[in-house]
């Protein structure tokens, strides 16, 4: 089998909405295109950047008398999601950074958010994509089934030129999916269109 131009693709965020968030328990997608549970929230708009996907391995060479490299085991594995949104004061994604219990949003619509560093929970996070090329288009939906918001240390910048953002990295853990599987996370293609 000769190479396929037809599997090269751009990942663009479905212009509905990309990024979403729901408490740990709610249903999780099975697929690429049925209608997100309703517990999902839409985290808005992402920066241009979009968002990274890493996966970190580490291990340790086993050496034979030799000295040869005759193995190596896996010591540690893990999946982190990292992004910037960019709709800094969307009640979502107050909640969603400060916990939905520090977000008390009025009738006339002011917010306060009461900054307590406290560990976040974790949640169910989906990506969703649209993923274009010559072949045509393709929506890709990736579904961490249990997933925490673990490092808010990034910077928010004040100044006349750039917009607010809300730099966020998501932390993996495995969860089982609907065929009884322990995985990080799930990636789900439609056919193509």
């Amino acid at each position: 089998m000769g190479n396929d131009k037809s599997n090269i693709a751009i990942g663009l965020p479905n212009p509905k909405g990309a990024l979403y968030w729901a408490p740990l328990g709610t249903p999780l997608p099975t697929d690429a295109t049925t209608a997100l549970d309703n517990a999902f929230i839409n985290l808005g708009y992402v920066t241009e950047d979009g968002l990274t996907s890493s996966t970190a391995e580490e291990g340790d060479d086993i050496k034979a008398w030799g000295p040869e490299t005759v193995a190596r085991n896996q010591t540690s594995y893990g999946r982190t999601f990292t992004f910037n949104l960019l709709e800094s004061s969307r009640a979502s994604v107050l909640q969603f950074r400060y916990g939905k219990g520090n977000v008390k949003i009025e009738t006339d619509g002011s917010i306060t958010v009461d900054d307590t560093g406290e560990v976040l929970p974790h949640g169910v996070f989906v990506c969703e994509t649209i993923e274009t090329n010559s072949g045509g288009v393709r929506r890709h939906r990736q579904v961490l089934g249990d997933a925490q918001f673990t490092d808010r240390s990034g910077d928010m910048t004040f100044n006349n030129s750039d917009a607010l953002t809300v730099p966020v990295s998501l932390t993996a853990y495995k969860f089982t999916d609907s065929a009884g599987k322990l995985v990080y996370a799930k990636d789900f293609w439609s056919k193509r269109s």
